[in-house]
């Protein structure tokens, strides 16, 4: 009889990755709450398409595979050793960490099924520049936005003036009962210009507020309201 073996429990400390660009070197801590070993392979792509072998080489990661044991912990070391990034800016990449599950050894001629389980997470590098500055939890306020609109089509245009990556988990258009969802989980990159489709243009700006749910650093969502020019 075949059996179905299906297990993502590997974890990782924290929902993103920041970077400082002064630091030498930064610790990531991984957990193992299952009952056998896994597996556990780490690399970063910086989010293009067939990325992951050439961003590697911009990151060391030591170490980049490892055993972990049953209710064990793991500290992986992640140095910058690429070429310079823009200093008025960050600079974003993801960490992958792939789980592939133990099998026993009494078990290897078994029919299974063993899923491996590949998880994603944002890194953001962020130079001495953006350090130095105001908190990043003010970036925020670096948002501005307008609406563009011709004889048949407009759109929300959303600005970032500040060097951070604004996380963006949702986006809604508000006039009075009548709600508009305009973005779902997207990142608004530094002094970067999305534009958001519109169904209908309102009438009277003054009346609209936009409402966007932000991720902080921390991970923690946080709401604010803005108006539209």
């Amino acid at each position: 009889m075949a059996r179905t073996d299906a297990c993502a429990s590997v974890t990782m400390l924290g929902t993103r990755v920041i970077y400082p660009a002064a630091a030498s070197e930064q610790a990531l801590r991984f957990s193992n709450p299952d009952e056998h070993p896994n597996l556990v392979q780490v690399w970063l792509d910086d989010g293009r398409a067939g990325s992951d072998h050439a961003s590697a080489s911009s990151f060391l990661v030591l170490p980049p595979v490892f055993r972990m044991e049953p209710h064990s912990g793991q500290v992986v070391r992640l140095s910058y050793v690429g070429a310079p990034l823009p200093a008025d800016r960050e600079s974003l990449f993801f960490l992958n960490f792939l789980q592939v599950p133990a099998l026993k050894a009494a078990s290897v001629d078994d029919n299974q099924l063993v899923l491996t389980v590949r998880s994603r997470m944002k890194l953001f590098y962020r130079p001495p520049g953006l350090d130095n500055e105001a908190d990043p939890a003010r970036a925020p306020e670096a948002l501005s936005f307008s609406v563009d609109a011709s004889a048949d089509a407009a759109s929300v245009v959303a600005h970032n003036a500040s060097g951070y990556h604004l996380v963006i988990q949702q986006a809604v258009l508000m006039l009075g009962g009548k709600n508009q969802e305009l973005a779902r989980a997207t990142v608004i990159a530094p002094f970067q210009q999305l534009r958001w489709p519109l169904a209908y243009r309102p009438a009277d700006l003054s009346a609209v507020r936009l409402q966007l749910r932000i991720l902080n650093d921390v991970g923690v969502e946080v709401v604010r309201d803005y108006p539209l020019r």
